[in-house]
């Protein structure tokens, strides 16, 4: 007959046990969010297309409309002048359109259209710009560090990408 004195041993093997487990799942979690990606989930697009036609609705701070509208420019320039064929077949399909009316809070709205879309390709103008610009002179990463603060200062909550597939031609 056993007694709860002849149970403690297991009782404290199980405990430990569990402790154990516990611990295992607890780095299994930590690790894998602390862990760099694998090379292909790093070279993954941020933002790409799967349509024919794709469009990037951005809310811009009304105050923040030129630095907006630079740092456009400089990734449509990024992309016409690259020596990759994709970027510059992605340079020439695009085109920014500023709406005639007000978004919410009174935030400008843009339309990034891309016709046509490179299915697969990179279209977040920050990515982009990086790229292009860490292989020139040193200097060119605080360029892009300037760049990324007037972007992420331009745009306001909210925004849309969409993907078009062409269904009638009349």
């Amino acid at each position: 007959m056993r007694t709860i004195v002849s149970n403690r041993p297991r009782t404290r093997r199980m405990w430990f046990g569990a402790a154990l487990v516990a611990a295992v799942a607890v780095g299994a979690v930590l690790g894998s969010s602390f862990a760099g990606g694998s090379a292909s989930a790093a070279q993954a697009p941020t933002r790409a297309f799967s349509g024919q036609v794709g469009i990037i609705v951005n809310f811009v701070n009304s105050a923040n409309t030129a630095d907006y509208e630079g740092v456009m420019r400089a990734f449509s320039e990024a992309l016409t002048s690259s020596d990759s064929a994709q970027r510059k077949q992605m340079g020439a399909g695009f085109k920014l359109y500023r709406a005639a009316e007000n978004g919410p809070n009174n935030s400008a709205i843009y339309y990034s259209i891309f016709n046509p879309a490179i299915s697969g390709a990179e279209y977040e103008p920050i990515t982009v710009l990086s790229e292009d610009h860490l292989t020139g002179p040193p200097a060119n990463g605080d360029e892009v560090r300037a760049l990324y603060a007037d972007y992420s200062e331009a745009l306001a909550p909210g925004g849309a990408q969409v993907n078009l597939r062409l269904v009638a031609g009349f």
